[in-house]
């Protein structure tokens, strides 16, 4: 039976007690009216007798501790944050409250390691901001006077991470701690207010739970197999007023980007400044009168909640600088809202003084380029009614214009599923991909369309890289590249052509601008927004002679390529063509086949001839050339250590079915360009060499696996064609690290053909770089 229907029973049998009495009773018998009502009128009831709750709910949890026997040790730590509006509605014929806590946001992050015998052989981690759906929120009333919340279930909050064990990784879901109601229910249970009280629900609750069991402390040390979290949760509920709609809304909120301060210092990675954001938005609550309201009741305060992401660092390159320890991409710096006339709680949370208001204003700082979050503005009315607001100006540019939408404001303005400003997307043209996607070309037909993308996720071309100590945020439309050029102004000309044919945009960075060893370009991410760890390639000047640059340990995409050797004594007229045909190796361009070649040193005899033996290996039979003198515009490279020239010489591998590194479309970069040629057809003329005067350094990257021009049928001077699975190099292209790539084969080694077969013993050259 209800409060109510009691009520109007006894209020019924006492008048009809007194229609039938026939004296009245003592005067000094009958309770005062006011007495009989609040006697009625019990805590549960007046607060069933509401229709409607509405308010907040801000929880945090965390974890950590460690598991240890004579060989393992399993090591933890987690932590999580949440908020949501909260609304029920009471049930009062059921006593009982059914409602929502409606879209929120969390904070996810957890780490585990896995120890034996001192060495790490697992480990797993999960980073995640992002909102929530709603759940499901209820409310039980087990006597008159108290009330008993059931709150979301925190083990469905899910996050995606990663796995890796024994050197391979894998993602995995990872989900937050359970709180079971049905064990820990009883510890949820509060007093209502008095019916003499103001109408407001409003509890805190701490608690350490270990499966199913409450803990008073933390034991130290933790048992085996057992995972004590802590749990602080706070709920503040007030009857929902029905005359005023609290209007959220951001001043020049269509144009406004997340931006960090960036201060670099000497010797160290970029962090941002230790107390100035990139930029700041202010955001507004206004209270609006519904349609039809007779009454405009004030408001009499507003609280501001901000929830925000905390991405590792300030950009994808840029390590963590944040002016507070929880480092929150967006925060309410207390200075700033001070001078509005704010009362700072936190970073979280600011509110107005109690007064008389129509609008309240609060500052929001930004201090990460990827920062993103949502702001709920909680107001009071003058009548001790609350509000949760509502926001506008959410929708797209191309659709009409909205009317406020029941949930929080998105900070930057952004889709409901994306972390990234909708201002970029429509100046990138890229409203149409997802903060996940990686499908970028290079355009007209070029690269492996099977692999395509640069490894960067949208998200994290948004949040952009600090390049030359400023922001750069990345094309998703393009290709990006990212180079350690370590020669200096020389090699430009080389990348410039690189960039001209792959259509590859080249990011040149500085040594403190990407994370070393591991020369990961994006190493600071979170699992739910990262495609991959995309490298950085290193390109350095070594001593060395021509035709004997290198790509180590060969072609690949950038994570397989440790650095790219440039040499020395490389001619100036072909330094731009071995730089982007080495540049081309790093995105998996091979030769157009290996061997067929060697460098010789060639020193005058007399009579206009010239003896020629190899720079290495030695040991092999000496040629003679006529023509040497004769041929000046070769250009020769001098060895400083003997003073002879040196010359690339084409020649034939005495195995069959080896390669040439000399064959295929004649104009290619990846084709060496021969300076000499062993008459190799002609057996009787082994010893003789023709001087090549008519060969170009490369100019595109070829379309064909054919021959042209002097390679072409029926008699090519170097071999023919390119090697089974070589040439046709503008297809071959792949930039992203999200690939592993099959390596390229080739014959495993070479014994040139340099004269007659009743020769010095010959010495093979070992297949061991790729040039």
């Amino acid at each position: 039976m209800t409060a109510q229907l009691r009520r109007i029973l006894i209020i019924g049998l006492a008048f009809l007690a007194g229609c039938t009495a026939q004296d009245p009773p003592p005067e000094e018998a009958a309770p005062p009216p006011q007495s009989t009502l609040q006697r009625l009128d019990t805590p549960a009831a007046r607060v069933l007798a509401v229709p409607k709750w509405v308010g907040v709910l801000k929880a945090r949890s965390r974890t950590s501790g460690q598991w240890t026997t004579p060989y393992t040790s399993h090591q933890w730590k987690g932590d999580l944050t949440y908020f949501a509006p909260i609304e029920i509605s009471m049930l009062e014929a059921s006593n009982f409250g059914f409602g929502t806590a409606k879209r929120g946001f969390v904070n996810f992050s957890r780490i585990e390691q896995d120890i034996f015998q001192g060495q790490t052989y697992a480990t797993y981690a999960a980073r995640c901001s992002d909102s929530t759906a709603t759940r499901t929120v209820t409310m039980e009333f087990p006597s008159d006077s108290t009330y008993k919340i059931q709150l979301p279930p925190f083990s469905s909050i899910q996050c995606k991470g990663t796995g890796t064990q024994d050197g391979t990784t894998a993602d995995i879901m990872f989900s937050w701690y359970a709180l079971n109601h049905f064990q820990f229910g009883s510890h949820f249970v509060f007093d209502l207010p008095a019916v003499d009280a103001p109408l407001r629900i409003h509890g805190t609750k701490h608690l350490i739970t270990s499966d199913s069991t409450v803990l008073a402390t933390i034991p130290d040390p933790i048992p085996y197999g057992t995972t004590p979290v802590e749990w602080d949760i706070e709920w503040d509920l007030r009857p929902e007023g029905d005359d005023l709609d609290l209007v959220l809304s951001a001043e020049n909120y269509n144009d406004w980007l997340p931006l960090a301060n960036i201060e670099p210092v000497v010797g160290t990675s970029l962090s941002s400044g230790a107390q100035r954001p990139g930029s700041t938005i202010r955001v507004k609550a206004e209270g609006i009168p519904k349609p039809g309201s007779t009454s405009t009741p004030k408001l009499k305060q507003v609280t501001f909640y901000l929830m925000s992401s905390n991405e590792p660092g300030i950009a994808m390159n840029a390590m963590d600088g944040s002016p507070t320890p929880d480092g929150n991409d967006l925060q309410f710096e207390k200075e700033k809202n001070e001078l509005l006339g704010l009362e700072f709680i936190d970073i979280e949370t600011v509110k107005s003084p109690e007064g008389d208001y129509t609008e309240v204003k609060a500052i929001v700082s930004s201090f990460d380029y990827g920062g993103y979050g949502e702001v709920v503005a909680w107001g009071v009315t003058e009548d001790g009614r609350g509000i949760v607001s509502v926001s506008e100006g959410q929708r797209d540019p191309s659709e009409p214009p909205d009317e406020p939408t029941d949930e929080p404001l998105r900070l930057p303005r952004r889709s409901l599923n994306s972390h990234i400003a909708t201002l970029w997307k429509a100046l990138k043209d890229s409203l149409e991909k997802s903060d996940l996607d990686d499908s970028e070309t290079l355009g007209g037909g070029r690269g492996d369309v099977s692999k395509p993308g640069d490894g960067l996720s949208h998200y994290e071309e948004y949040r952009g890289f600090i390049i030359n100590n400023d922001h750069t945020r990345t094309n998703p439309k393009g290709v990006d590249y990212f180079l350690s050029n370590k020669m200096g102004s020389k090699a430009t000309p080389g990348i410039n052509f690189f960039e001209e044919l792959t259509n590859i945009k080249v990011h040149r960075v500085g040594d403190q601008e990407f994370e070393s060893p591991s020369r990961v370009i994006n190493a600071f991410y979170k699992d739910a927004t990262h495609v991959t760890d995309q490298h950085v390639v290193l390109m350095y000047e070594v001593t060395g002679e021509k035709g004997t640059s290198n790509t180590l340990p060969g072609p690949g995409n950038p994570k397989s390529v440790s650095r790219i050797e440039i040499a020395r004594g490389t001619p100036a007229d072909g330094l731009k063509t071995a730089v982007a045909h080495e540049l081309a190796h790093s995105v998996n361009v091979p030769h157009h086949g290996e061997w067929g070649f060697f460098v010789a040193a060639w020193e005058e005899l007399g009579n206009s001839q010239f003896r020629e033996a190899p720079k290495y290996p030695t040991g092999l039979a000496e040629g003679l050339v006529d023509a040497y003198n004769a041929t000046p515009s070769l250009a020769p490279v001098v060895d400083p250590d003997d003073n002879l020239p040196r010359f690339l010489v084409s020649t034939k591998c005495r195995e069959n079915g080896t390669q040439s590194v000399f064959s295929g479309a004649h104009n290619c970069i990846m084709r060496y360009k021969a300076e000499v040629k062993i008459h190799t057809e002609y057996p009787n003329r082994l010893h003789e060499r023709a001087v090549l005067t008519d060969e170009e350094y490369g100019t595109t990257l070829c379309a064909t696996t054919l021959g042209t021009s002097f390679n072409a049928p029926p008699n090519p001077r170097h071999v023919g064609p390119a090697a089974e699975g070589r040439g046709d190099c503008i297809h071959k292209i792949v930039v992203s690290d999200r690939y592993d790539l099959k390596a390229w084969t080739r014959a495993p080694t070479c014994d040139p053909i340099r004269s007659y077969g009743s020769l010095p013993p010959r010495v093979q050259l070992q297949a061991d770089t790729e040039q």
